[in-house]
């Protein structure tokens, strides 16, 4: 009996390796287990283990599913807004500024499509650890720029 146990555990963890939607159920071969009378303790342990593992992989699947289809957004709407930060130079006609702020004007313009460029490259591929400090330069050229080619009103 103490004997097989170590061979029941081997094969209870390789089973658990193996990825399944339904849990396993033990076949009745008609002949008695040894170990009849923990059967229902072991069963309940098993049913715990298998519950606590699939539940946690399961949960790992679907927050990745959930990054992969954010990060796709995000691309998405990083490739929009590259399109609106192509245009930002269309501006400068309407705009009064000298030569100096003109070169200042599209030097930050051109900052802005660098950035969005990297999101959405970034996001294309998976990058989630970049994004949060592409975002923060990104927020940070259009503050700088707000700020510089913005009037306020007084």
């Amino acid at each position: 009996m103490k004997r097989s146990i170590p061979s029941l555990c081997a094969l209870l963890l390789l089973a658990c390796g193996v990825e399944r939607h339904a849990s396993p159920t033990l076949q009745d071969t008609g002949k008695p287990a040894l170990h009849a009378i923990q059967s229902e303790r072991l069963q309940d342990l098993m049913n715990r283990l298998n519950d606590l593992m699939f539940e946690h992989l399961l949960t790992e699947v679907e927050l990745d599913r959930e990054r992969r289809l954010r990060l796709q957004e995000m691309a998405e709407a990083a490739g929009a807004m590259l399109g609106a930060v192509q245009e930002i130079p269309n501006a400068l006609p309407s705009l009064a500024l000298n030569a100096q702020d003109r070169q200042a004007f599209l030097d930050l313009s051109g900052r802005l499509k660098e950035q969005v460029t990297r999101l959405k490259v970034e996001a294309e591929q998976n990058y989630v650890d970049g994004i949060p400090k592409r975002i923060e330069q990104i927020v940070a050229i259009c503050n700088e720029c707000h700020r510089s080619f913005r009037q306020l009103s007084h």
